[in-house]
């Protein structure tokens, strides 16, 4: 029996034992007998009287005419005080049955409509308490349409812009992601915002990067071969189309400059991996270069066909979280390869905000993450600012960002920020 269940029993069972201890009051048969009538007061009263008389006579206080006169006065009135029937029997009271029945009925639908007024019911509800996410989708809403707002009254600037349009793509929104896009891209002509921008162009399409999703990626790559976001959007896109070789030599390429413990190397050698086995390849991990390279290296999140390139700085050393996300055997005949799974972190205070989110496919679980703040999506809310967090998964069929019935879920917190070795299991499904 689940918390809920107690809950409303206790509450009936209490309501229950106050409505029959009123009614035992309002229905037991009980006798109310009468106070002494006015008539046996008074002649109580002429008694006295007489008596105190008596002794005013016999001191000698009173002459006998004087005392004789006043006793047949004291004792006409008695007379007269008393001829009336006295002594009535006790009254039987009759048993409140119609209170009794109003109290019956009026108490607990009075209560009952307090709490409904007063209270929390839908925290009775099971799939209100399971389906956090949903107020995860309205916080966002609400929060791009107050940004989009002030941006079209001050103009804004390219890193509010490239914001909004960050927000809309993970609502799902991406006619709206690509107009914020391109706001950003007339403010600034920037190769990574292009390919942010193309990137969604191609969730648009249903992973399609035909047309000028590619066009964009080889000019990119012909300014600069080693461009890092064209080279891991370059092998997102090569995979996407089942070009496996040519994903693999992309991404090999992206990889020899990152140093151990770089962010994005997890999730590039998932994608390393998932293309070598694509290709019946031995799966192996070549080594780092030994030294940085000198360009400014964007960090990167998985995205639904392989490395997504975002433009955000990166996260302080240790502001991160990071580990393995897998899908429960039970659950594994409920999702397809190409379904989207979205990992994002919340801060432990019970703000549904994600700080950090990134994004892959069932066919990369299990999958290696890291949350930074390079997968922040607002400039104001980053993980580095939170000292616990809780980690939450869903995999989604339609890809959006907003839960439906039947994604699989799983969580697990509240973690420190710096948390490493994670291990998060897609284990529940939304009913």
């Amino acid at each position: 029996m689940n918390s809920n269940t107690w809950f409303v029993f206790f509450a009936l069972a209490l309501a229950a034992l106050v409505v029959a201890a009123l009614i035992f009051v309002l229905l037991r048969s009980r006798t109310a007998p009468n106070q002494a009538s006015q008539e046996k007061a008074n002649a109580r009263v002429y008694r006295e009287q007489i008596a105190d008389l008596d002794r005013e006579h016999d001191s000698g206080h009173i002459s006998q005419d004087e005392w004789q006169l006043s006793r047949d006065e004291l004792s006409r009135r008695l007379l007269e005080d008393t001829a009336m029937v006295d002594d009535p029997l006790a009254k039987q009271e009759k048993p409140a049955m119609w209170t009794a029945v109003l109290i019956a009925m009026l108490l607990p639908l009075t209560a009952m409509g307090m709490y409904l007024w007063l209270g929390e019911p839908d925290g009775l509800n099971p799939q209100e308490v399971k389906a956090p996410a949903q107020a995860d989708q309205h916080e966002l809403d609400g929060m791009a349409k107050a940004l989009a707002q002030k941006l079209e009254s001050d103009g804004g600037n390219v890193q509010r812009w490239v914001m909004l349009a960050r927000t809309y793509r993970t609502l799902g929104k991406f006619e709206e992601s690509m107009r914020a896009y391109q706001r950003a891209l007339k403010l600034s002509a920037d190769d990574d915002i292009d390919l942010e921008r193309i990137e969604v162009m191609a969730m648009q399409n249903n992973g399609n990067f035909e047309g000028e999703p590619w066009r964009v990626i080889r000019e990119v790559l012909k300014k600069d071969p080693e461009h890092f976001v064209g080279l891991l959007m370059a092998g997102s896109a090569s995979f996407a189309h089942e070009k496996y070789a040519d994903a693999l030599r992309y991404w090999q390429q992206a990889r020899k400059p990152l140093q151990p413990g770089h962010p994005d190397l997890p999730g590039l050698e998932e994608a390393i991996g998932s293309a070598q086995q694509k290709l019946g390849l031995p799966v192996t991990v070549p080594a780092p270069a030994p030294a940085p390279s000198a360009k400014a290296v964007p960090p990167t999140a998985p995205s639904a066909s392989g490395p997504v390139a975002s433009s955000a700085p990166a996260s302080p050393p240790g502001a991160n979280v990071s580990g393995q996300v897998d899908l429960a055997q039970a659950l594994k005949g409920k999702a397809s390869p190409n379904d989207t799974v979205f990992v994002y972190a919340t801060p432990a205070n019970g703000e549904r905000m994600p700080l950090a989110i990134l994004k892959s496919t069932v066919a990369q679980l299990p999958l290696s993450f890291t949350l930074d703040d390079s997968s922040a999506m607002s400039a104001e809310k980053k993980i580095s600012t939170a000292g616990e967090v809780l980690i939450k998964v869903r995999v989604s069929k339609t890809g959006n960002a907003v839960p439906q019935s039947g994604d699989l879920v799983g969580s697990m917190g509240p973690v420190k920020v710096g948390a490493k070795g994670l291990k998060l299991e897609i284990k529940d499904q939304v009913p």
